[in-house]
């Protein structure tokens, strides 16, 4: 990997229009995972807006501990340091906010629709292009702090992953035909970050709900899940001030709410 590729703090900093986020970097070649060094740092007193980034990660993970593949040098892995100052709940509806707001601010940059599929992974008509994963250290009754990881797919191509990925993901570069400067994106990514954390500081996630829903992929589709150990089929209604998805089950017409089940969609 060439100096050029390395996403060091100057080269991301350049791009920067936020006043918080990103403005202390840590940078890392290759690491195991963004997100547990920025647990390490928030734990030592790390500040709100503490960004940590790395061009490689050996044990990256999405929801579920499943692995998050990605090429050296580029894509984008990178977590945000939160202190938030409320309740460890408030960790789902963050996760909405960030994935909601990144998927219109790559809709914008790079001319592709970008929807969410509920809660918190981006996708394209070509597959996953991005995802969120979320953590926190709780002191009751409030969260101490949040970690919020993220990984985009920039500058790899869906043929670079392993056979079973590479028919489900999107890339920047497969969406626009070009390269991009992976320090421009996360600049770009992190300024939407930022906006929706102030107005969710403020307004909470009811004051944010609607845009979300205008990203989700799932409204109005049925889709399965499992839950008591039985699979269920249910059309998708809605989110719900706290971030649930709002479902009705197709055999009996009752309303659910989801928070961590796994959704999929139903042709």
């Amino acid at each position: 990997m060439s100096r050029v590729d390395r996403l060091l703090p100057s080269r991301v900093q350049r791009n920067l229009k936020t006043r918080n986020f990103g403005r202390r970097i840590y940078y890392y070649p290759v690491t195991d995972s963004t997100n547990r060094v920025a647990m390490t740092l928030a734990r030592a007193g790390e500040a709100d807006g503490t960004v940590v980034v790395t061009d490689f990660q050996t044990r990256g993970k999405g929801r579920f501990d499943r692995t998050w593949a990605s090429r050296a040098g580029e894509d984008l892995l990178f977590s945000v340091i939160l202190r938030p100052d409320s309740p460890p709940q408030s960790l789902l509806p963050v996760t909405l906010v960030f994935s909601a707001l990144v998927a219109n601010a790559l809709s914008a940059t790079l001319g592709a629709q970008v929807a969410v599929e509920w809660p918190n992974d981006m996708v394209t008509r070509r597959g996953k292009i991005g995802g969120i994963l979320a953590e926190g250290s709780v002191t009751t009754p409030e969260l101490a702090f949040a970690v919020v990881g993220t990984g985009l797919n920039v500058n790899s191509l869906p043929g670079d992953f392993p056979d079973e990925l590479r028919d489900h993901l999107a890339t920047c570069r497969a969406e626009s035909g070009h390269r991009w400067d992976r320090g421009e994106i996360l600049a770009v990514v992190l300024e939407a970050m930022e906006g929706g954390y102030n107005r969710f500081l403020t307004e909470g996630f009811a004051g944010l709900r609607a845009t979300y829903e205008n990203s989700l992929a799932f409204i109005g589709r049925r889709v399965s899940f499992s839950t008591h150990g039985r699979r269920v089929t249910a059309t998708v209604e809605g989110v719900d001030d706290d971030g649930a998805l709002r479902v009705v089950a197709d055999d009996s017409q009752q309303r659910l709410k989801l928070y961590s089940e796994e959704v999929t969609p139903v042709a």
